[in-house]
């Protein structure tokens, strides 16, 4: 993200292996598509995009109240896990990447079946009947000033 003393503290950090530290990017889409599992906290966005890209997620937090329903979803669905310990979530990949193999390719099957790549535009479907709707219970009216002016007045019809 955009916490600067936190990238300082990881890039200063002596790794085991090679370490690439990002900031806040503006193509999260293609690292997803680049990724096996996600670490991420709870925010519905997130979620939505990896289980889009059929990504298995291992949620480690939430805004309280906001993001607190995202977490069962994850869990019932059986798409992720939930773990805010950093060893506990060491230990999640570690067997998700070792015994665990095939559970991490049902969980992103899982994912892919349960994500829904073009809610965007369902949503604005949606919201375009529901105002064709609105507009056919409205009819216009002709008020006195408004037709020495040329205009209309709306009226909802009852």
């Amino acid at each position: 993200g955009r916490n600067k003393k936190l990238k300082e503290t990881l890039e200063a950090g002596s790794w085991p292996m090679k370490v690439v530290v990002r900031g806040f990017v503006n193509n999260m889409s293609e690292w997803m598509a680049a990724s096996d599992c996600l670490v991420t906290k709870a925010g519905p966005g997130t979620i939505a995009e990896a289980l889009i890209r059929g990504v298995p997620l291992i949620l480690n937090g939430c805004v309280p109240c906001q993001e607190e329903g995202n977490i069962p979803f994850v869990l019932e669905n059986k798409v992720g896990e939930f773990c805010k310990d950093p060893t506990g979530i060491a230990n999640i990949i570690a067997d998700w990447f070792g015994d665990k193999k095939d559970e991490l390719k049902a969980m992103a099957e899982r994912c892919k079946a349960l994500g829904r790549p073009d809610a965007t535009f369902r949503i604005v479907e949606d919201l375009a009947a529901l105002a064709e709707a609105s507009y056919k219970k409205v009819r216009f009216l002709e008020s006195p000033t408004q037709v020495k002016m040329g205009g209309l007045q709306a009226a909802i019809a009852i």
